[in-house]
């Protein structure tokens, strides 16, 4: 089977040009950082909202090498190009050979493999088939109404995994438990992949009856737990990170965002924030509703009077706001999710008006942007109403006028 089947042009993973669908490369930026000294270490739920490298323990070498893969997938770069690329990163170039390391959990000092053209072709593989994965399985929930079906589909590799190999050709509907451990890839290394079908066709070829799923118990030798994966499948594989992010959303879209673990609610609130349902709403004259886009961090909610969290963006600030500038507004829209890092917050009580929350963003700036906008810090105003709290207006500001807001009476800051 060709690398690039023209036949089948959404399958994940094979042919990285002219570079991923935008939800694969969205999933992958939305990630946050786990270090860890072992694969062992992150189970399979943070794996879905986390980038990791085994031995990679620092934050700054874990974010060079999480830009390294996102350039990889938003251009398309293949294997050679992106190990050139790591090896002459300086902040990558040392991160390489035999060292010894202390294990953080055993305090054990081991001769630890860093960086070598095998690993770096697993955190390739991984990083990039994964993230393509994740990214169909958002375009397959999205249009399940006219692809209710799944086919699985074996990769081109020479041999393949026998239990695998079983499930080839099975046609099982979208919404099938199946999916939820099954939704490849299933393993290191594995290249099968799904395809979407009609019911029309599943009707003509068959709908496969669910597979008898064998479980195992795996034990984890680091941390000495137990779990269930099934057999056919490599420990860590187990889940769907596709099918786990969307759940997060919902669970963002129903107010139970709280009840997250804290690495998955931030990549929640990226995810959200820089949906498509989200950027149809900011951009669509005719999308009409509310949308959440950030979560209100408990220390400004106090202040603020309010038992609320969920802040929603809305056509009414779209319209009000917006203007003829949506497609640079909407970039704005993604640093809802970090409304805990603001620089600056005041509150603001004016006679006959609701609350206001004012948060300057220092890091959306880019000081090395063309774009005399986008050198400014980015000021994010929300409204604290009975109803809920809603995004009133965002635009730059410059530190003046942080200056002139917190001299205003009605004005009391709450962080400098």
């Amino acid at each position: 089977m060709a690398d690039d089947d023209p036949e089948y042009p959404d399958r994940p993973g094979y042919s990285f040009n002219p570079g991923p669908p935008p939800e694969a490369s969205r999933f992958f930026r939305n990630k946050g950082l786990r270090p860890a000294f072992s694969w062992e270490d992150v189970e399979p739920e943070e794996h879905a909202v986390a980038f990791t490298v085994a031995k990679m323990t620092e934050l700054d070498l874990l974010e060079a090498a999480r830009d390294e893969a996102q350039k990889a997938l938003d251009a398309g770069v293949p294997l050679e190009a992106f190990q050139k690329s790591w090896r002459t990163n300086p902040k990558l170039a040392d991160w390489w050979g035999r060292r010894e390391m202390e294990d953080p959990l055993t305090g054990e000092i081991v001769d630890a493999q860093l960086g070598s053209p095998r690993r770096l072709k697993t955190i390739y593989d991984a990083n990039l088939r994964s993230a393509r994965a994740a990214g169909q399985w958002e375009r397959i929930e999205r249009t399940k109404a006219a692809f209710p079906f799944l086919e699985y589909r074996l990769g081109p590799s020479e041999t393949h995994r026998p239990h695998h190999a079983d499930k080839a050709g099975m046609i099982l509907p979208v919404d099938s438990p199946f999916w939820e451990e099954w939704m490849p890839p299933n393993g290191w290394g594995c290249k099968c992949w799904v395809r979407q079908v009609t019911k029309a066709e599943a009707g003509r070829r068959g709908v496969s009856d669910m597979p008898d799923v064998q479980d195992r118990i795996w034990q984890n030798k680091r941390t000495g737990d137990r779990q269930l994966v099934p057999v056919g499948i490599d420990p860590g594989w187990q889940r769907n990170p596709g099918k786990l992010r969307l759940q997060n959303m919902e669970a963002m879209l129903k107010d139970r965002l709280l009840a997250l673990p804290e690495a998955a609610r931030r990549a929640a609130l990226r995810d959200i924030a820089t949906s498509w349902r989200v950027a149809r709403l900011a951009t669509d004259p005719s999308s009409v509703g509310n949308a959440p886009v950030g979560l209100l961090p408990a220390e400004f909610a106090e202040a603020a009077g309010t038992n609320l969290h969920l802040v929603e963006f809305s056509n009414i600030t779209r319209d009000h706001v917006f203007g003829q500038d949506k497609a640079r507004r909407v970039g704005d829209l993604k640093w809802m999710a970090f409304l805990d890092l603001a620089g600056r917050v005041a509150l603001q009580k004016r006679p006959g008006s609701h609350p206001r929350l004012i948060f300057d963003l220092d890091a959306a700036a880019n000081p090395a942007s063309p774009d005399p906008y986008e050198r400014l810090p980015l000021r994010i105003i929300v409204v604290v109403k009975a109803s809920g709290l809603f995004v009133d207006t965002m635009y730059r500001v410059t530190l003046r006028r942080w200056t002139a807001l917190k001299r205003q009476e009605t004005t009391k800051v709450l962080k400098e």
